[in-house]
């Protein structure tokens, strides 16, 4: 019997073939005592001790990191950091991560991995990402972990592109070739605006849409204009600081649902809602919140409670028909467990880019799987994280939905800096089937779009 292994390392085609089996017989019923026949089936402790000490027992690829850049790009409203890893075969990976308010702190993190990733075999990317995590000895957190999403979705980039093919298509996709989406539109100052936004969004081909909290959200720019139809976080009437054990008046409820009331009317009962909360309300305000918008038949509440707190998220989970959702600012799978297992959502919505990257979220969407929960990631980002996520959603059975920004100033960004942007059809993204994440960025343009710094609030 004769087995072969073939390497997509991007250098020589040729399989390299281990050695035949001695003394077995020609079908496999009779393997195990070919195995056992061999020489590394012997497990006494010299033997194993001699294993592990030599220096080719795994087999290599000719492949090595040589290098680790990076560059911040302004996407209006918060900065991504473009990472990309080099490697003696000419072939490089190209990620994106954003975490507002922290971009150069995060860019420093991804550059001190540097000094553990050059001279190391791009593809053994599970090998790095557990060494990069445990190493640290600070394991967990959201900014270690968005510095190792960088480094790891730049890996699948290599090796996808070693292979010539899709990064899905290594990760057992797809599970599906078009990837629905929804874009964020802002409340505005009143119910009425916010029903004309949303039109607008129709208007432009989605078939869902976010707003953030009414009221506290979405009314004002970050230089105190009226908002445009874009980013729903900006600025709101209530006032910034406002903290989530403080008093609201009783009628904001009543306030909020009339916005939710008038966009249903405006456009129709086929169009997906959905609410980001930003973590800005207590226990009780979030079931008074929950109970106002029942009938309103909502994608999800998003985030209603601070992050850190699975049993009353769960709570509220309970109280209420409409589907609870967070996840944005969990890192990793030891992060996401408490609440999935504590019943504490419905939805999961970690972001690609903070979580672990693509080797973290696959666990991570394993989890929910296991629980019933669909993932709808965090997606607030720049058109290579679109490209990263459209990828990751092609290889899990439990996608829901993704999240993108979905203005017109996005489009014109992407049209600066993306080759072949992604084009939206009926509400969905297609997923790109070219080599690594099938979008060619115009790093000539990256340049144009200084690191400008942004200040930030609840």
């Amino acid at each position: 019997m004769n087995f072969s292994i073939t390497f997509c390392d991007g250098g020589s085609p040729s399989a390299r073939k281990l050695a035949p089996i001695k003394n077995g017989a020609s079908d496999f019923s009779n393997s195990s005592n070919a195995l056992r026949s061999r020489t590394w089936w012997d497990m006494s402790s010299a033997n194993v001790k001699k294993l592990v000490n030599q220096n080719d027992y795994r087999p290599k690829t000719a492949m090595r990191v040589t290098d680790v850049k990076t560059q911040i790009v302004n996407l209006d409203f918060r900065n991504a950091v473009i990472v990309k890893v080099e490697t003696d075969a000419g072939i490089s990976g190209m990620s994106e991560t954003t975490m507002k308010r922290k971009t150069l702190s995060i860019e420093q993190s991804i550059l001190e991995l540097k000094r553990y990733l050059v001279g190391k075999d791009p593809t053994e990317i599970e090998n790095h990402w557990e060494k990069m995590y445990r190493d640290s000895f600070w394991v967990g957190g959201a900014m270690h972990s968005t510095a190792i999403s960088a480094i790891d979705c730049a890996l699948w980039d290599i090796l996808a592109k070693s292979c010539g093919l899709p990064v899905h298509k290594l990760l057992g996709g797809p599970t599906r070739t078009r990837v629905p989406v929804y874009c964020h539109c802002p409340a505005g100052s009143s119910p009425e605006e916010f029903a004309r936004n949303l039109k607008l969004c129709q208007k432009r081909g989605y078939s869902a849409a976010k707003t953030t909290l009414p009221l506290f959200y979405g009314s004002l720019d970050s230089e105190g204009k009226e908002s445009s139809n874009g980013y729903s976080g900006t600025g709101g009437l209530i006032d910034r600081g406002y903290r989530e054990t403080e008093y609201l008046d009783a009628s904001i409820w009543t306030r909020i649902a009339e916005f939710f009331i008038a966009a249903r009317e405006a456009v129709g009962p086929d169009m997906g809602l959905a609410v980001d909360c930003h973590g800005r309300l207590n226990l009780k305000n979030s079931i008074r919140l929950c109970r106002a918008l029942e009938e309103v038949n909502l994608i999800f509440v998003e985030e209603p409670v601070p992050p850190e707190n699975a049993d009353v998220l769960a709570e509220v989970r309970r109280a209420t028909s409409i589907p609870i959702a967070a996840g944005e600012r969990w890192a990793t799978i030891y992060g996401v467990r408490e609440f999935v297992e504590k019943q504490s959502i419905d939805i999961l919505q970690c972001d690609l880019v903070n979580c672990g990257g693509i080797t973290g979220m696959k666990k991570i969407a394993a989890l929910a799987e296991a629980h019933y929960i669909g993932m709808a990631p965090h997606n607030p980002n720049g058109p290579l994280a679109t490209a990263m996520n459209l990828q990751f959603a092609a290889t899990v059975p439990n996608y829901l939905i993704l999240e993108t920004i979905g203005a017109r100033s996005e489009l014109k960004l992407e049209e600066a800096l993306v080759r072949n942007p992604l084009k939206l059809e009926s509400g969905c993204l297609t997923v790109p089937t070219g080599p690594g994440y099938g979008i060619q960025m115009a790093e000539e343009a990256f340049s144009q779009f200084p690191f400008v710094p942004h200040e930030g609030w609840r």
